[in-house]
Order: C-alpha cells, then sequence, then structure tokens
C-alpha cells in the first residue's frame, strides 16, 4: 500500500521539503506577512518562502492562538518572547532552518493544543518537568532535529496527548514506562535515536506499559538501540494496533507467540534484528496484515503454511535470515501480493509451479538459496513483474522463452545457475529491460542480436558461459566493456572487447555434398586414431610400471601459458625501476610486455624476507583453481628455488588507493558504489563460491585494481586461509594491516569470513569518507568506525567526502544513499562476529541502495 514505509521517517503528516525557486527578499518580514490569527481561522500551512528570523513584533500579539510559519527559510533562534503569547493554541514552525533550543516558557503556555516544529535544526534539551502545565496539548512534533538528552518521564502528565513524534534526534537514556500511563495516546514515534529500555524485567519495560493505550495505533521505535527481548506479553499491545516498526533494534531472542493477538496490525518490520528460531505460525492470524519485513535475522525453519492465510499481504520481506525449506506452494493464494523477497536464505527444493501464478506481482527475489529444477514456462503468467532475481542457486535446463512476454521487466538476474542453451530471441521484446544477468552459467549458442533492439539496457553481464558467434554492435551494446562478455571461448568482435576478431564470410562457392561430408568424417577418423595411440602409450607405460610426471597446474588450463625467467627479464627490461607498479611485504610489482606484445603485472616475491616463501605458496593453493570476474586473473606463475613470480593480468588504472587519495582523481558516487559492488561480489564467491570457504584477511584499498572500465578486482592473496571442512573460523599468528582487522584477529588471532566482512566494512566507510583507518585524528578512544557512528547520527554530511558534493547535483539523493551505506558499514563492523552481516546480503544490499539513488536522481 502506498505510504505505508513513509510512517517511520519521522514526518508525521508533514510532506517533503520542496525546494522552490522563489524567495521572499528583504529584512525579517512584518508580522502582516504571516499566517496567524486572533480569532478561529482554518488550520492552514505556512509555504510563503520567507527569510530572516522570527519578527520580535510577534510577541506583542498577546491575543494570538495561532501562530504557523511552516514551510518558510526562516533561521536563528525561537525568542524566549514566545511565552508571552498565553493564548497561543497552535504553533507550527515546522520545516524551516531554526536552530538553538527550545524555549522552556513554550512548556508553559496552558491553552496549547498542538507543538510542531520537525525538520529543523534545533539543539539542546527537554525540561525535566514538560508536561506539568500542557494540560490541551494533544500533538507534539518534534523530529528531525538535534534534541538531545533524556525524555523526562513527566511528559506523561500531558494527559490529552494523542500524538508523540521526538524521532530523528540524539535522545538517550530509558524510554520512560510512564508513556503508558497516555490513555489517549494514538501514535508513538521514537524512531533514529540512542534509546534503551529496561532489561531487567522484561515484563515491565515499554511494551508491557503500552498494554493500557488502548488507543495506540502507530508505534515506531526503529532505529534504537534497544538490546532486550520481545515480552511474552507482546501480544497484549493496544488491539488497535496498525502500524509497528521495531526493526534495527538489536531485539535478540525469538518472536513471541502471541505476536497473532495484534489483530488490526497493516505493517509488521522486525527486520535487521537478532531474533532467532521459527515464525511464529500465530502470525497467520494476522488478516489485515499488508506489511511483513523480518529480513537480515537469524530466523530458521520453514516458511509457515500459516501465512498463506494472509490474504491482505502486499509486502513479504524475509531475505537474509537462514529460513529452510521449500517454498509454499499455497503461496498463490496471497493475490494481493506484490513484492516478495526471500534471497539470502536456506531454501530448497523446486520453485513450485503456483507461485508464477500470482499475476500482478512486481518483484520477486529468490536469489542466493539452495532451490534446483528447471524454470517454467508459466513464468510467463507474470504480467506486470518488474524484476526478478534468480541468481546464486542450483537452477538448470533452458531460459524459458516466455519470460520474453513480460513486457514491464526491467531487472533479471539468472546468474550463478546450470542453465544451459542458448538465450531466446524473444529477449529482445524486453523493451523496458535496464539489468540483466546470466553470468556464470552453461550457455551455449549466440547472443541475440534482437537484444540490439533494448535501448533501455544499462548493464549487461553474460560472463563465465560458452557463448560463440559475433557480439553485437549496434543499441547498447556500443556502451558494454570487456567485462561483459569475459570468458566465453567462442565469442569474436570488436578489439575493444578483448576477444579475437570475428572471420570474415567465406566468399567462395559452396562445397559439394561429398566435400560437406568429408568436413564431419575426416575429424571423426582422425580423432579415433589418436585415442587408440593414446590407449597403446597409456598400455605401454603401464606394463613398464612408469608414472608419466604431472605439472600440476595452479590455473585452468584456458588460461595457462608457460613463462620463463628469462621472459620475464626481458619484458621487464631486467627488472628496471621505471617499470616498478608497487612494493609490498613480500615483493614487488613490475608492469612488463611479453614476447606476444601483451601488456602484464608480474609480482617478484622477495625470498630474502621471512614468510615469502610460504605467501607464495598460499597464493598458488588459493589461486589453483578459483575464477570469478572481480579476482585478479593470474595468467602464469614462474618457479625455481632462487626465483619465484606470479605473472598477472595488468590494470592500467592501478588501485583504489590511487584514486581515493590523488589529486588527480576522483571518483563519482556511483563510480564508488560499482566498485563496491564488485569487492562485495568476489566475497560472496570466496566465502561461498567454492567448495571450501576462503577467508582473505587483508582487504584494503592497496588490494583492489581497477581495469581499463574501473571494474574492480581484488588481489593479494598472500595471508589468505583455507578453512577446514564444517570449521567456520581458524587460528593464525601473521597479522593483517592495522586498521582493517577485525577485533577478534587483532587480539586473538581469530580468522573467519566475518573478519573478511569487518575489513570489508571498514573499507566501505573510507571509500566514501576518504577518510583511512589510520588517519591522525583517529587517536586514543576515537576509530574510523566510531566517528562515522556518532557523525552520522547528528549527520552523514559530517563524514562524506567534500568531493561527491561538489560533483553531483542532487544533494538529497547523495545524503540518503551515503546514509544507507554508511548503516550497512557499521553492520558490517559490528564488535561481535555473529552480529554482522554476511557476505552474501552485502551485495544484494547495495544494489538496492545504487538502484533507489538511481532513481531518486531520476526523478529530481
Amino acid at each position: 500500500m502506498p505510504g505505508l514505509d513513509d510512517s517511520a521517517t519521522g514526518r508525521d503528516d508533514h510532506e517533503e521539503h520542496e525546494s522552490l525557486d522563489s524567495e521572499w527578499s528583504g529584512a525579517s518580514p512584518s508580522p502582516e506577512n504571516l499566517q496567524i490569527c486572533e480569532e478561529d481561522c482554518p488550520h492552514a500551512r505556512g509555504s510563503n518562502v520567507l527569510l530572516g528570523r522570527l519578527p520580535p513584533e510577534i510577541w506583542n500579539l498577546t491575543m494570538l492562538k495561532q501562530l504557523i510559519v511552516s514551510y518558510n527559510n526562516f533561521g536563528g533562534a525561537i525568542p524566549r518572547e514566545i511565552g508571552n503569547l498565553q493564548n497561543l493554541e497552535f504553533l507550527n514552525v515546522a520545516i524551516n532552518y531554526l536552530t538553538g533550543p527550545i524555549p522552556f516558557e513554550i512548556f508553559n503556555i496552558s491553552t496549547i493544543r498542538e507543538i510542531s516544529m520537525p525538520l529543523n535544526e534545533l539543539t539542546g534539551h527537554l525540561p525535566s518537568n514538560v508536561g506539568l502545565f500542557l494540560p490541551n496539548l494533544q500533538h507534539l512534533f518534534l523530529g528531525e532535529n538535534k534534541l538531545s538528552g533524556t525524555i523526562p518521564s513527566s511528559i506523561s502528565n500531558a494527559s490529552q496527548l494523542t500524538r508523540l513524534d521526538l524521532s530523528s534526534n540524539s535522545f538517550s537514556g530509558l524510554i520512560p514506562k510512564s508513556l503508558g500511563n497516555l490513555r489517549l495516546l494514538g501514535r508513538l514515534n521514537l524512531a533514529q535515536n540512542n534509546l534503551t529500555i529496561d532489561s531487567s524485567n522484561p515484563e515491565l519495560n515499554i511494551f508491557s506499559s503500552l498494554s493500557n493505550s488502548a488507543y495506540l495505533w502507530a508505534l515506531f521505535l526503529s532505529n534504537n538501540p534497544l538490546n532486550d527481548i520481545l515480552p511474552s506479553s507482546f501480544g497484549n499491545l493496544s488491539t488497535s494496533l496498525q502500524y509497528l516498526y521495531i526493526n534495527n533494534c538489536n531485539i535478540k531472542g525469538i518472536i513471541p507467540i502471541d505476536i497473532g493477538n495484534l489483530s488490526k496490525l497493516i505493517a509488521l518490520s522486525l527486520d535487521t534484528n537478532e531474533l532467532v528460531g521459527p515464525i511464529p505460525t500465530t502470525m497467520g492470524r494476522l488478516h489485515k496484515l499488508q506489511v511483513l519485513y523480518l529480513s537480515n535475522n537469524r530466523l530458521e525453519g520453514p516458511i509457515p503454511y500459516e501465512l498463506c492465510h494472509l490474504e491482505s499481504l502486499y509486502k513479504m520481506v524475509f531475505d537474509g535470515s537462514e529460513i529452510s525449506g521449500p517454498i509454499p506452494a499455497c503461496l498463490n493464494n496471497l493475490t494481493l501480493l506484490r513484492y516478495l523477497y526471500l534471497g539470502s536464505n536456506q531454501l530448497t527444493s523446486v520453485i513450485p509451479l503456483s507461485l508464477w501464478s500470482l499475476k500482478y506481482i512486481l518483484e520477486v527475489d529468490l536469489s542466493s538459496n539452495s532451490l534446483s529444477g528447471p524454470l517454467s514456462s508459466e513464468i510467463g503468467n507474470m504480467k506486470v513483474l518488474r524484476e526478478l532475481e534468480l541468481s546464486r542457486n542450483q537452477l538448470f535446463g533452458h531460459i524459458p522463452t516466455t519470460i520474453g512476454s513480460l513486457k514491464d521487466l526491467t531487472n533479471l538476474s539468472l546468474a550463478n545457475n546450470r542453465l544451459e542453451g542458448s538465450i531466446p530471441d524473444a529477449f529482445g521484446e524486453l523493451l523496458s529491460l535496464e539489468f540483466l544477468d546470466f553470468s556464470s552459467n552453461n550457455l551455449s549458442g549466440g547472443i541475440p542480436k534482437s537484444l540490439e533492439g533494448v535501448l533501455q539496457l544499462k548493464y549487461l553481464n553474460l560472463s563465465f558461459n560458452r557463448l560463440q558467434g559475433e557480439i553485437p554492435v549496434a543499441g547498447p551494446f556500443v556502451n558494454f566493456s570487456a567485462a561483459s562478455f569475459m570468458s566465453n571461448d567462442g565469442l569474436c568482435g570488436a578489439p575493444r572487447l578483448h576477444v579475437p576478431p570475428c572471420k570474415a564470410s567465406d566468399p567462395r562457392p559452396k562445397r559439394t555434398t561429398a566435400a560437406h561430408i568429408l568436413k564431419y568424417v575426416l575429424p571423426t577418423i582422425g580423432l579415433t586414431m589418436l585415442i587408440v595411440t593414446l590407449v597403446l602409450v597409456w598400455t605401454r607405460r603401464r606394463k613398464r610400471n612408469m608414472k608419466i610426471p604431472v605439472e600440476e597446474n595452479p590455473l585452468p588450463l584456458a588460461t595457462w601459458r608457460r613463462i620463463s625467467q628469462q621472459e620475464l627479464l626481458q619484458a621487464t627490461e631486467g627488472f628496471s625501476a621505471n617499470n616498478l607498479l608497487g612494493k609490498g611485504s613480500f615483493g614487488s610489482v613490475y608492469q612488463g610486455r611479453l614476447s606476444d606484445g601483451m601488456i602484464v603485472a608480474i609480482k617478484v616475491f622477495d625470498l630474502v624476507v621471512e614468510g615469502a616463501f610460504k605467501s607464495f605458496d598460499t597464493e598458488c593453493g588459493v589461486l589453483r583453481n578459483i575464477r570469478h570476474r572481480n579476482l585478479l586473473k593470474i595468467i602464469s606463475t614462474c618457479s625455481n628455488m632462487d626465483f619465484k613470480a606470479f605473472v598477472m593480468e595488468y590494470m592500467p588504472n592501478g588501485n583504489l588507493e590511487k584514486w581515493l587519495y590523488s589529486q588527480d582523481h576522483c571518483l563519482s558516487i556511483l563510480q564508488r558504489l560499482d566498485i563496491m559492488i564488485n569487492v562485495a561480489s568476489a566475497l560472496e564467491y570466496l566465502h561461498y563460491g567454492y567448495s571450501t570457504p576462503i577467508v582473505h584477511c587483508d582487504l584494503k584499498p592497496n588490494n583492489i585494481l581497477l581495469d581499463e572500465d574501473l571494474v574492480a578486482h581484488v588481489a593479494d592473496f598472500g595471508i589468505a586461509k583455507l578453512l577446514g571442512d564444517g570449521d567456520s573460523m581458524m587460528q593464525t599468528m601473521t597479522l593483517a594491516t592495522i586498521g582493517y582487522m577485525a577485533p577478534e584477529y587483532g587480539s586473538e588471532g581469530i580468522v573467519s569470513t566475518s573478519g573478511d566482512v569487518y575489513s570489508y566494512g571498514i573499507l566501505l566507510m573510507e571509500t566514501f569518507t576518504r577518510k583511512k583507518p589510520t588517519d591522525d585524528m583517529f587517536a586514543g578512544e576515537m576509530s574510523l568506525k566510531r566517528w562515522v557512528e556518532e557523525s552520522s547520527a547528528i549527520s552523514v554530511t559530517k563524514v562524506i567526502d567534500a568531493s561527491l558534493l561538489t560533483t553531483e547535483s542532487d544533494y538529497a539523493s547523495i545524503k540518503d544513499c551515503i546514509s544507507s551505506i554508511m548503516e550497512l558499514a557499521l553492520h558490517c563492523c559490528a564488535e561481535l562476529p555473529e552480529q554482522r552481516v554476511n557476505a552474501k546480503s552485502i551485495s544484494i544490499k547495495l544494489n538496492k541502495i545504487k538502484l533507489k539513488f538511481l532513481q531518486d536522481s531520476e526523478g529530481s
């Protein structure tokens, strides 16, 4: 339902502050310019775009009943003389630029019924006696300011309060249990503060005290460190409750069974907590529920069949948990369902055919599960589908041609499955398509030329398949890079795509039928003779009890080539300093040109350095079989007793460190997002895409290399670790880079995939703040993580790299985007490993952040 998610933003009934071109010019306005009433007048809003300070003459209008100057550009402090208006009933100064503390005198005006001051820059704290002298106050709106301190328990003395909004401030301390004494309270919004609840007795905390609020219909506590469990009496909250948002609150334990008693719930959000255990079957009794968020918890067990009774459900968001078992076939009962997110769980079995009968659904995400079986042609029934995300599963068979009938489809990902066959020509009919990812499958045949007509296509990834033939050149293909087509040995096309040129068609006459037959017969005869010869050689060697020596290649044969030490000397002009690209802990990296003209990077190990031999062996062991578009490709190794080197793919744009801190380079917000999405994709592959989890152990800007298209490639596996069967962690004596190490790595040498996630979080912060974790400003108790955490709570603009604000035009979109990124980074950097998000959900979240940023930017 439109507007449901807006309820938790803290804006209450206020609209977005529009950017207006016209401005009132001149000195402070006179009282005649203001919307003021000395008699009853309609409850209007401001929006005159007035400037300056509130004129002092107002405070002489002692009979004034309504003062409404909202939606203007007033600045400065609210004068204390406002206390002179002892007949004032409505005070609305919302959405201005007012600063300083709220004059305590306002809270002594006994006639006042509404105080509305949201979306200003007010500071300070509330008086300890707030509420004692406000017998008529019904609405108190102070959201989205910079207020701090505790919420005084005396506020419950304002017994007529029906709406209280203190959201998006810096209030701290306990949520007063006395709020439960506000018998008429209908809407309570305390979201986005630093509030906690009394954990000494869960049955006496805020949830229990609010059970007496019979009129409470909306409760927002999101983004507060509540650090508690939901009490067993949770279901005793008001039976009038319609909106309940308790997401990102460090809530632990299980979801109470009696949650099913909240029969009037329309929207329920418990996502991004630490909830465990099964989803209660009693949720099936919430027949009016339209929005259900349970994502990013540690919920387990199957999706209860009883949820199929939620016939009003519009949005189901369960991604990023540990939910297992099959997708219930009865989900097709949810005919009003428009958004289904089940990604990054442990779902198994085939996708039920009934799911495809949800013909009005808009977005489906089943990615990063263990779903198997073929894709049904019934998928074509979802006529209004906009996004379909099925990547990282075990789907096989052919891609249904019926997908071509989904005319509104904008995003489609079937990456990292076992699909085969060709890409249907019908995909050329998907004229709305913007994102298409078929990478890491077994697709064959050619790339349909019909895709040239999909002009909206902005992202295409067909890499790591068995495609062949000419790469189309028109339409969106003009903008695609080599990264879209890599590791398809049969493709040909333009040199910029790093594929062989296509052979010109043969102008000679067609051969006779006999010649045509010989074309197939002769190779068959030759192959047979070769097999017989090999069998004879093998038999003779076996009889002589001889073993054929096999050199173990640390790379796939398709990319392996033998290169001598002499050729490397020639390629680098004797390892000349002019060709030096950089130095690391165990050696140096040079640029070189091989005898065939290929430009490469050559990492030469300094064998005098302790640990160099082990580092070489470790990288060989890690890179032996892995391959991913966002991992640096090793072309060959050169190894003897006195010399060890890697020959690697050359990255013409250097590393992320250079781009972040050089005066000659500047990355846009989208480029940084794309780079971090690339790194997240590589990290997910290392942790989940290989038979044995691989921990990189040293993620940092120096190890993120950028190719000619600024696509990121993770490099340097010198201290990486392979976790053994069933192991989730191991210990090591090898230290990683200071500033990027997880706490448990630095103190106890514990290596785990969660440690990589921590390093990624620090890297994410650094990329968008342009501050190193070892910066001089981070001393004593202050760290990059703490700085981001504390500064973002006030304003994200305090941490954002200033260059992003000067190179982009849409300030509001950037601010919102960076806020989401920093929130994700802090989740990656949780103090305890088990509290961190996993690598599977990072790229999903970043892609969603990017998509929202693009939509917001286009809409502005």
